[in-house]
């Protein structure tokens, strides 16, 4: 390939750099967003002509351009393979990473043509579907790293990855911080972040570590929770192959914790139902991954989850919030089930809080999805904690019954989602609290036609 089509090809690249203003797109005049639709339509034929020149070059239809030793594109002026193919893959990925939810504005720069070319480019070679290490170093050391080194995170030694004993900068530095964030100028650099992490192999973190916390916490620790919620899913993915030990020597296990905690006070964000469901199991992950079974600090670290997390900084100011609520409802089966009947210290907060809507209230109209989620979590204490049902079968089994009346009596149909969850949950509370069975034969009794069904899982005498 000429040397005139190498320049052609970077200034390709260069014109596919996203403009800072999709950082703010939801806050644009609309002459502002006609001239980032019209870069936003003429993406995809950016993308289709990087995708043509780079694969002339991997396929080897030129003689001037090899593959070599599977590391990469050497040409025969010099230009280091990894730099070529860093660059092509931090222009692309914010196209092709469309993995999250769509519709929320998240990728303001993407369409479906460009994001069908830039999967095509990500998936054309073993260079991107199996990035080596030193790609990924590259990626990390020379595209992402200048784009957040104007804002240090001031309790991270940005050289090691390790936490400092106190923060940079003084007892202002975490203020300070957020000043001049020269990284909110490139949109699209945490998608690049995360499929860099969800290609690193185990065994390269030791290296890499300095590279991929400094971004991630300065994700995690933003104000705005679109960022906070980019963080969360990065800690999740690197949470998969991490060595157990590395967040412990580093220090970085705490701050994480610290960060996670933060993410569940943004309770009136579009983000917080993704952001609260993220962060709660990430904290999970954190905690099980850092501790041993059946250790107090184990107990102690998903008390905090549950207890300080969830109840007391989520529940306890989401009465007008229901969708954080829920959020937190379809986190919660995990994290009962790791506690186990440790959540026995929560059930005064937890039983309320579950049976709370599947009661009818007036002039109200009932959430399926929170009466679906609430029988969720409530089947997962029951069997967390059977012990202790005896005391709650009579608060349990009357939102259950309420419920149940009003999907028979309102609906034409019933939604047989909630029906069978319904009739679960008694079979469940039957389980664990035998005596109950007693109430379920009086219902049956006094109105076989309407609770027949619910019981039809539990030997009741008719």
């Amino acid at each position: 390939m000429p040397i005139a089509e190498n320049k052609s090809l970077q200034s390709l690249i260069d014109a596919l750099r996203i403009p800072p203003d999709f950082g703010r797109y939801e806050n644009l005049e609309p002459a502002a967003l006609s001239s980032l639709d019209e870069w936003k339509r003429d993406a995809p034929n950016v993308l289709s002509e990087i995708r043509i020149l780079f694969l002339l070059r991997t396929q080897g239809d030129n003689e001037d351009h090899k593959l070599v030793g599977g590391e990469g594109i050497q040409d025969n002026e010099g230009t280091p393979p990894l730099k070529e193919l860093g660059d092509i893959a931090f222009a692309v990925t914010p196209f092709a990473a469309v993995k999250f939810e769509r519709d929320n504005g998240e990728y303001p720069w993407v369409t479906l043509s460009s994001a069908e070319v830039a999967q095509d480019i990500l998936s054309a070679t073993p260079q991107f579907t199996h990035p080596t290490k030193c790609l990924l170093v590259q990626i990390l050391t020379h595209n992402i790293k200048p784009i957040f080194q104007s804002n240090p995170h001031p309790s991270l030694n940005l050289e090691t990855g390790r936490k400092l004993l106190r923060p940079a900068g003084g007892p202002m530095a975490s203020q300070d911080y957020y000043f001049g964030q020269e990284w909110k100028n490139s949109p699209g650099a945490a998608t690049v972040v995360l499929w860099c992490v969800s290609n690193i192999q185990k065994d390269w973190y030791e290296e890499v570590w300095p590279l991929v916390i400094p971004p991630v916490m300065t994700l995690l620790d933003d104000y705005e929770a679109k960022y906070k919620l980019w963080g969360v899913r990065i800690v999740l993915e690197m949470l998969k192959h991490v060595p157990k030990d590395l967040p412990r020597r580093t220090g970085v296990d705490g701050l994480l914790r610290s960060s996670l905690k933060t993410c569940l006070a943004h309770l009136q964000n579009p983000e917080t139902g993704p952001l609260l469901r993220a962060a709660i199991s990430a904290w999970l992950e954190l905690a099980m991954m850092t501790t041993q079974f059946g250790s107090e600090q184990r107990f102690n670290e998903l008390c905090a989850l549950l207890g300080d997390g969830i109840i007391e900084d989520v529940w306890l100011y989401s009465e007008d919030k229901p969708d954080a609520v829920l959020a937190t409802l379809q986190a919660l089966p995990p994290v009962v089930q790791a506690l186990g009947v440790g959540c026995a210290r929560y059930l005064k907060d937890l039983i309320p809080q579950l049976v709370h809507p599947l009661i009818p209230k007036l002039l109200v109209e009932p959430r399926l999805d929170m009466q679906l989620a609430s029988l969720g979590v409530l089947q997962a204490v029951m069997e967390a904690c059977p012990p202790r049902m005896h005391r709650w079968k009579g608060t349990i089994l009357n939102g259950i019954c309420r419920c149940w009346v009003v999907m028979i009596v309102d609906q034409d149909v019933p939604d047989q989602t909630l029906k069978r969850e319904l009739q679960s949950a008694c079979k469940m509370l039957a389980e664990v609290c035998p005596s109950v069975v007693e109430e379920y034969q009086k219902l049956v009794a006094i109105d076989k036609k309407m609770f027949g069904d619910l019981f039809v899982r539990i030997p009741v005498s008719q």
